[in-house]
Parts: structure tokens; sequence; C-alpha cells
């Protein structure tokens, strides 16, 4: 299996989920955006923990 292929798709799946975060984000009341935004944030950090893990 091609290393940096699965590199490159992880990355750009992350930029991808972001961007449709955002968009979704704006349509939301402000209690539901403040328990997604918590979430948000942890998957975030999961993520870019995730993406250290794969770059080393």
């Amino acid at each position: 299996m091609n290393d940096s292929g699965f590199r490159n798709g992880a990355f750009l799946g992350g930029i991808i989920g972001a961007s449709l975060g955002m968009v979704f984000g704006t349509k939301m009341s402000p209690m539901r955006k403040r328990k997604v935004m918590r979430t948000a944030r942890k998957a975030g950090l999961t993520l870019k923990n995730g993406m250290n893990f794969l770059w080393k």
C-alpha cells in the first residue's frame, strides 16, 4: 500500500470535514452550537494526534 497516498487522503478528509462542519455550524441554535463546538474540539485534538502519528 502506498503510505503517502493514505496520509494525503487523511489530510484531505480532515480539511473537507472541517469545511462541512463550518457550513452546518452556521445553521444551528446557540445552545446546540456550544455543545457541537465542545465535541468538535475533542475530535480536532484526536485528529491532530492521529495525523502526527501518521507523519512520524
